[in-house]
């Protein structure tokens, strides 16, 4: 993220300068991302898979990690969505409405995993 930030400020700068311009940058709402640990990953792939739960490809980049990076810090960390629904409105959406269905299936799953760590 970071030569990712450097290269872009690079550019800004490059473009501001070549036409004249003052240019300025601020940074709002800065969050890490959530890289997740292969070892975690797999834990939770063995609970889906035990709680008979479809998953998908864990390997693609996605928006969602906001504050979830953190977690990294202290512990081996991976984080996993239950889907809602192709039908559904995203989450952010105001008309939204949780699924009360996913509750059960949440618990089961996430009784899975803690079953499977090794203390």
């Amino acid at each position: 993220m970071e030569e990712l930030v450097d290269i872009a400020e690079r550019e800004v700068t490059s473009a501001a300068s070549a036409a004249g311009l003052v240019q300025a940058i601020e940074y709002h709402d800065q969050f890490r991302h959530c890289e997740n640990d292969p070892e975690a990953t797999e834990l939770i792939v063995a609970a889906l898979r035990e709680q008979g739960v479809l998953s998908g490809d864990v390997s693609f980049p996605m928006r969602g990690s906001e504050d979830f990076g953190r977690f990294g810090d202290g512990a081996k960390s991976a984080m996993f969505l239950l889907g809602s629904g192709i039908d559904s409105p995203k989450l952010h959406n105001p008309d939204f409405d949780f699924p009360d269905d996913l509750i059960e299936i949440g618990a089961r799953c996430f009784a899975s995993i803690l079953r499977g760590l090794n203390y």
